[in-house]
């Protein structure tokens, strides 16, 4: 397994950080299931080295909170929307009826 440098778990812990806050302020109900002053780990579905690594910092790291560790697992999906679009089409003169 790839060991990752500070700077990409901590990229990696950013990017999930802001995608956790994006889907709570569209979902706020989640936060109803975290424990009082809880720490959260973020997890990555799709990238098993960065979570070895980010759990072991957590475990590491004295939390000021002095809260649970809870571990967020943060799965990526694609959405695929359809839109529409309307193209001009430049004539010298309506189309006959």
């Amino acid at each position: 397994m790839e060991k990752l440098t500070p700077q990409q778990v901590a990229d990696k812990v950013l990017e999930l950080t802001e995608q956790f806050n994006r889907y709570v302020f569209s979902n706020p109900d989640i936060l109803d299931r975290l424990p009082d002053k809880a720490v959260l780990v973020f997890l990555d579905a799709d990238d098993p080295a960065f979570n070895q690594a980010n759990i072991e910092l957590a475990r590491a790291t004295p939390s000021p909170a002095d809260g649970p560790l809870v571990y967020v697992r943060m799965q990526k999906r694609i959405r695929v929307v359809q839109q529409e679009e309307w193209i001009p089409d430049i004539l010298t003169s309506p189309i006959p009826a």
